[in-house]
């Protein structure tokens, strides 16, 4: 019992204190030095609240600005991108690199029905490296061609009965050709052609065998490093094609075929060769209007001819102005060409047209005045690509008004004017065919290889039908018989070798027999 009121005891004197005593805390009055502590407190908590307030509101304001320049970044970046259709350059096509990877991963797909060479002989360029710094997109191209040839004759074909037996060897650096073309965005672009012939530069000398075996100085177009293109183009969508410049003739068929690949025989065809320059360009403004896939057609106004240098054995060929370091360009002339294709069966049907208003007009010493000697000449010509056969031909026919007149005025020329100086012909004559079938199948060659069997036959006659004073001499009349075999591979390496076989129409001169052998590249 003691023990229970002793835990009682013990109870009320641990809570008295608490019931009876006041709280310390709030027992006496704050201060006066504890109140200005609290309101100093109070000022320093709005101090910190507007000194914060401020900062949110800077980073407000820094952050509003930065989306600002965001915003106007991705309006900038969208207007640029709506441009970029228009402004965008042409797609650059594939690499070397990306064509040979494409090339030999499906090899099928080429060889049956858009090859290697199908892109090539459609104007396709894929072995080209393309360089698209600055405004122009540049490609470079062009290709080599030398030649060995052996004949059983002398060069002299004016002695009596023909050339005198003779063989010999001769080795030629026929010609070395770069070629720069450039385009750019707005469908306008450049071409520019230089040709190395016969390996050198400067003057050379010639046997002029028509001309009694005098030698001459020749300095041929200012010497044997040519500029045989230069123009500027610009295309009108797939329809028209405008140059200005100077370009090749869109006539005959070797303007067409300039490359050592586009034809078969070691050199280029001799007939067409025989009647007009060889390789011609003239300069002056042409057009091509590409009427459908079938239809081309074109116009051309070019500088003229010089009557000057036309002679029995070339009849036009030696009127191509260059000999001077200006081009005469008082006598005009009209090219017109008409081309048909038949795509489905890789043949190519045309013709063309040349008309030269006066070529006296054109002569260094104005010693025909008065004398108005137009020039007319028609070709017909077809092209073949079809399968494993390939063929070229051509005829053209020529006529040469006052030819009578600029015969004898030329018989006067001063020999340092390097001209013929012998009759010209009123009318002169020329074809050439070739035709070749691939067999690279038939010895184990797959399609990069092209072996092609062929045979091609040149004629010409350079005085035709000539007006009664001029002797109508048959030995101007020669026909060509070529037999060979040309070796392609990928359309860019080539080796040739045929035998030529001449005929001579004149009785009295024998005829003459050649072996060619020519290698080279297309770059």
């Amino acid at each position: 019992m003691m023990k229970k009121y002793n835990y009682i005891l013990l109870a009320l004197i641990l809570l008295i204190p608490g019931l009876v005593l006041p709280n310390p805390a709030y027992s006496q009055s704050p201060t006066k030095s504890e109140l200005e502590e609290i309101k100093q407190m109070m000022i320093e908590l709005k101090k910190d609240n507007e000194r914060k307030a401020k900062e949110i509101e800077e980073m407000r304001k820094q952050n509003a600005e930065q989306i600002q320049a965001l915003e106007e970044k991705i309006n900038e970046l969208s207007i640029e991108k709506a441009r970029e259709p228009i402004l965008a350059k042409p797609k650059p096509p594939k690499t070397e690199q990306e064509y040979k990877e494409e090339f030999y991963s499906d090899p099928d797909k080429y060889s049956d029905k858009y090859s290697f060479f199908d892109k090539v002989n459609s104007g396709e360029k894929p072995y080209k490296l393309l360089y698209s710094k600055g405004p122009f997109s540049l490609q470079w191209s062009g290709y080599a061609d030398l030649l060995v040839s052996w004949f059983d004759h002398g060069p002299d074909q004016t002695r009596p009965g023909g050339a005198e037996p003779n063989s010999r060897l001769v080795f030629d650096l026929v010609r070395f050709v770069l070629e720069l073309e450039g385009e750019m965005w707005a469908d306008i672009g450049f071409e520019v052609e230089i040709e190395f012939e016969h390996g050198g530069t400067g003057a050379t000398l010639e046997r002029e065998f028509e001309e009694f075996g005098e030698i001459e100085a020749e300095v041929e177009n200012g010497g044997e490093v040519i500029i045989e293109e230069l123009y500027v183009w610009k295309k009108f969508s797939d329809w028209g094609k405008l140059k200005a410049g100077r370009f090749y003739l869109a006539f005959g068929l070797i303007q067409y075929l300039v490359k050592p690949t586009n034809y078969l025989a070691p050199r280029r065809p001799e007939a067409e060769l025989s009647i007009i320059p060889g390789i011609w360009d003239e300069i002056g403004v042409s057009f091509q209007y590409y009427v459908n896939k079938n239809l081309d057609i074109t116009f051309q106004v070019v500088n003229g001819l010089d009557s000057s240098f036309f002679g029995s054995l070339g009849f036009i060929r030696e009127g191509q102005q260059g000999k001077f370091e200006l081009i005469e360009a008082d006598g005009l002339a009209l090219v017109g060409r008409v081309d048909y294709k038949f795509p489905e069966f890789g043949w190519l049907i045309g013709t063309s047209a040349y008309y030269g208003f006066n070529t006296n007009a054109n002569r260094p010493l104005e010693d025909l005045k008065g004398v108005d000697s137009p020039l007319l000449l028609l070709d017909i010509h077809t092209i073949l690509q079809h399968g494993r056969w390939r063929a070229n031909a051509v005829g053209i026919y020529g006529h040469l008004w006052n030819a009578q007149e600029i015969s004898e005025r030329n018989s006067r020329l001063p020999n340092s004017l390097g001209a013929p100086r012998t009759p010209v012909s009123d009318q002169a004559v020329a074809a050439w065919g070739e035709v070749g079938y691939n067999i690279n199948t038939f010895v184990g060659l797959d399609y990069l290889h092209r072996l092609e069997p062929f045979a091609r036959v040149d004629y010409y006659d350079t005085v035709y039908n000539p007006r009664e004073t001029v002797f109508d001499n048959p030995r101007f009349e020669n026909t060509l018989l070529t037999g060979g075999i040309s070796y392609t591979f990928a359309n860019s390496v080539f080796i040739k070798m045929d035998y030529g076989y001449r005929i001579i129409a004149a009785d009295d001169i024998r005829n003459e027999s050649t072996i060619n052998f020519a290698w080279g590249f297309v770059y």
